[in-house]
């Protein structure tokens, strides 16, 4: 089994919790990017008039920590878009089962996302049990 093969297996387990993180990492994206604007503040309490001002709202942190927490602030969301980069490429790498037949589509599903046993769905889909895996490697090679 190449590399690719591997890879791709490994993304399409996971496909759906890589869809939750990417979630989940936009999610720390748009709190950083708000915290870098100024426009979040932990422990400080504003008035009803500052909440509908448009001016500037009063900083969190001391002045002597302010271009520090910035720094950590632009170092934090460049560690977050890395991740999220890396979340989208394993998930289009999960995405090139679409290139499959839509019975080995059917076959790689069953297998790695339902609670089917291998017995189950090699009588299902006309296969020795040890051969469906093998089956499915040589499928994913041609593709990938």
């Amino acid at each position: 089994m190449k590399a690719s093969t591997r890879m791709f297996l490994a993304a399409y387990r996971e496909k759906y919790r890589i869809k939750r993180d990417m979630d989940e990492t936009n999610l720390e994206i748009l709190k950083t990017v708000q915290d870098m604007k100024g426009l979040s503040h932990h422990g400080v309490e504003m008035t009803p008039e500052q909440m509908r001002s448009s001016l500037p709202m009063p900083k969190t942190v001391s002045p002597s920590t302010g271009d520090e927490r910035m720094l950590w602030l632009i170092e934090r969301k460049d560690e977050l878009e890395k991740k999220l980069d890396w979340l989208a490429y394993s998930l289009l790498q999960a995405e090139k089962a679409s290139l499959l037949c839509p019975e080995d589509q059917s076959m790689l599903h069953d297998l790695y996302h339902t609670s089917k046993s291998l017995d189950r769905i090699a009588e299902e889909y006309g296969y020795a049990r040890g051969k469906i895996h093998s089956h499915l490697y040589r499928e994913l090679d041609k593709i990938l």
